[in-house]
């Protein structure tokens, strides 16, 4: 520990005889609970690059936590250096009330305090516990995403530390290759120590909550989400979720409503949904803030097991069929009651504008119209991890198959929902931009400092 002190690192620093150490590693996850030789959290910028240069000097693994909810474990290590971001948390809105800065440990519940109070919101997570990083560098899927397009599209500025302890700012004209890279490069290339977000506006009131219906009704719902569809406004999103609920445990369709009061009557949104199928509950509130709108989903998400994976896949439109079988999969793996908890979330925003951005203007490539799904699956018993694994990737697989079957195209899968390197390889995750995002590592990174998750081999041929 004094090693890392003594190169004038300010933070605290955690090792395994340190109290606090066994919170420091925590995750949201269990599974992904490691043991790191060391827990680096920086308490300004300056402390990174003295993070960096003990952790090459004992030749330790690094791994960089933001809000270290993601369950492939790629913010800890098993012996390495954690960079523990979290004491970077500080939100600041610009005086003109157009970006908000964003400390690289920011959870989003942390943001929307703070813009909600000045009418304003980031373009950023559904979920309050997720860090800012992570969503907003693998892409940033939003409520707001069908009016002001994914999150990585309103990155204006970032801090980042390189591989060689350089602190830089990279934006459209400083660093253009590194700014180029980190949207959508996740944490392959330097710690991302701050982000400069764009603001909008903030609706006035926005309906959120959930409607629900039992499992045989899932074609009438479908049937009301096609006709949605014929009229599917920019400041409206919806989700359906299988769950089972207790105490009864039956199979269960949640939808999950986001609607912008002022752009569209709720009451209106939602006759498909109440005509064509009948809801069993509505639990449907008005909210005024976006740090409300990030609770939406607390109630379903309550009481769930410690243990979980994810995988997830891009689709072009509402195949029925495939939304089908993916159902009476669901519906067999979760009558084990060990995994009665896994959820599938088919995420339905508004597909335009997305499509505004050209392939290659940044690492994240997703630029056809599409929706998004996760199966996630939940347990208590480390012995389940296999089958939660193979569970989960037959999932991501049937819509991944379906969509090139379709369509005769594949689509990419983000980092922030895709299961594991060995079962999403790279050229998955980043498609036609690998080429180049391996010629940028090799810029900025050509010793795989940073080589966590998703890891870019450089390529330094011209």
């Amino acid at each position: 520990m004094s090693g890392l002190q003594s190169l004038g690192f300010k933070g605290q620093v955690f090792t395994s005889s340190s109290p606090g150490y066994d919170s420091a590693r925590d995750r949201y996850p269990k599974n992904v609970v490691l043991k790191p030789t060391y827990i680096a959290q920086p308490i300004s910028v300056q402390d990174i690059p003295h993070a960096i240069k003990f952790a090459l000097s004992q030749s330790l693994e690094i791994a960089i936590k933001g809000g270290g909810v993601n369950p492939y474990p790629a913010s800890s290590s098993d012996g390495g250096l954690v960079i523990d971001l979290s004491k970077l948390n500080a939100v600041k809105l610009s005086d003109d009330k157009q970006s908000v800065s964003v400390g690289g440990g920011a959870l989003w519940s942390d943001v929307y305090a703070q813009t909600d109070k000045h009418g304003v919101v980031p373009i950023g997570g559904n979920v309050h516990f997720l860090g800012v990083g992570g969503v907003t560098l693998a892409g940033g899927y939003s409520h707001l995403s069908g009016k002001h397009g994914l999150g990585v599209d309103n990155i204006l500025q970032a801090t980042v530390v390189l591989a060689d302890g350089r602190i830089v700012t990279t934006n459209e004209n400083q660093e253009p290759d590194l700014f180029w890279a980190i949207r959508g490069g996740v944490n392959q290339f330097g710690v991302v120590a701050e982000l400069v977000l764009k603001t909008y506006p903030l609706a006035a009131a926005m309906t959120v909550g959930a409607m629900v219906y039992p499992g045989t009704e899932l074609q009438n719902v479908l049937a009301a989400l096609h006709k949605h569809f014929e009229n599917h406004h920019p400041s409206t999103k919806m989700i359906l979720m299988f769950a089972r609920a207790p105490p009864d445990f039956y199979p269960g369709l949640l939808l999950l409503p986001y609607i912008e009061n002022d752009a569209t009557l709720p009451d209106e949104v939602l006759v498909p949904f109440r005509e064509l199928v009948k809801p069993i509950f509505e639990g449907l509130g008005t909210v005024d803030g976006y740090l409300a709108v990030s609770h939406g989903a607390d109630q379903a998400l309550s009481g769930a097991p410690p243990r979980m994976t994810i995988d997830g896949a891009l689709f072009s439109d509402l195949w029925d069929d495939v939304i089908g079988k993916a159902f009476g999969s669901w519906i067999q793996f979760t009558e084990d009651q060990e995994f009665q908890g896994s959820i599938i979330m088919w995420e339905f925003g508004h597909r335009d504008k997305i499509t505004e951005r050209k392939v290659e203007d940044m690492a994240f490539g997703a630029r056809e119209k599409h929706y998004y799904m996760v199966a996630i699956p939940r347990y208590s018993n480390p012995s389940g991890d296999a089958k939660a694994v193979e569970w989960a990737s037959s999932i991501g697989n049937l819509v991944r198959t379906a969509q090139v079957e379709k369509t005769g195209k594949s689509l990419i899968t983000p980092a922030s929902f895709a299961l594991s390197p060995q079962t999403v390889p790279p050229e998955n995750i980043w498609g036609d931009n690998l080429p180049k995002l391996r010629k940028l590592k090799a810029k900025y990174d050509p010793k795989k400092v940073f080589s966590k998750g998703w890891c870019i081999e450089p390529d330094a041929t011209l």
